[in-house]
């Protein structure tokens, strides 16, 4: 499969080993930033926010790379500090879909500032403050795949159900039984009603697409990638 290198236990462990060593700088990096800010009496009037814009695969399925969605690529950091002034629950870490384009909006609601009507995301201050939930019900994303196909997957944060555009092939995974994504449930007669559920989902998301994926009542595959 395209993307897939079978490596030696050795070489991904060595892989794994330096790009944890990077993290490590990052982090080290972070910390002057926040000594810096306490240096100047900062620290207690800054919002942070730690975020970043992809995972890497780093051996998982036998892949090294990102703009897969799986995981290990799909799963990012969202980190959020803030003066005591906003409300925000300390280490409450929200079990709900959340995504980048909730960031800047999220950011003009801790500042007080009008989060214009367009933009797409959600504040995530709600959750942060213990008063909601969610902000949505499901994610969609998708990336290009091999140059002649996209990946589209939906996730609530529990189950991802994923949906590759040239072959029609799905995928269904359970991330809180399996987090790991090693179970694929699509062939599974006992999920059967699942992978409807969220079959008739991806139909509905992909509708009026230029590529026509979806005619409304069926996914259509082998469509050429716009």
């Amino acid at each position: 499969a395209a993307g897939v290198a079978h490596r030696p236990p050795e070489v991904r462990r060595r892989a794994q080993a330096g790009y944890y060593g990077h993290m490590t700088h990052i982090d080290h990096q972070v910390n002057r930033f926040l000594e810096t800010l306490q240096a100047h009496g900062l620290a207690d009037n800054t919002i942070i926010a730690f975020v970043s814009d992809h995972g890497e695969m780093m051996g998982d399925h036998h892949m090294y790379r990102k703009t897969v969605p799986y995981e290990g690529s799909a799963r990012v950091p969202l980190l959020f500090h803030a003066p005591t002034g906003l409300g925000l629950v300390p280490g409450v870490a929200p079990d709900a879909p959340v995504e980048l384009r909730d960031v800047m909006p999220t950011l003009l609601d801790m500042c007080g500032l009008e989060i214009p009507e367009i933009v797409d995301g959600h504040s995530l201050l709600p959750l942060m403050r213990g008063e909601a939930e969610r902000v949505r019900d499901v994610i969609h994303g998708e990336h290009l795949y091999g140059g002649d196909t996209s990946m589209h997957y939906l996730t609530d944060g529990r189950e991802k159900y994923l949906w590759f555009s040239g072959d029609g092939r799905e995928q269904l995974f359970d991330l809180v039984a399996d987090p790991r994504e090693l179970h694929d449930l699509a062939r599974d007669p006992s999920c059967a009603g699942r992978v409807t559920l969220w079959r008739d989902l991806m139909i509905r998301e992909l509708k009026d697409r230029e590529e026509v994926f979806s005619d409304g009542e069926r996914l259509i595959p082998g469509r050429p990638v716009t």
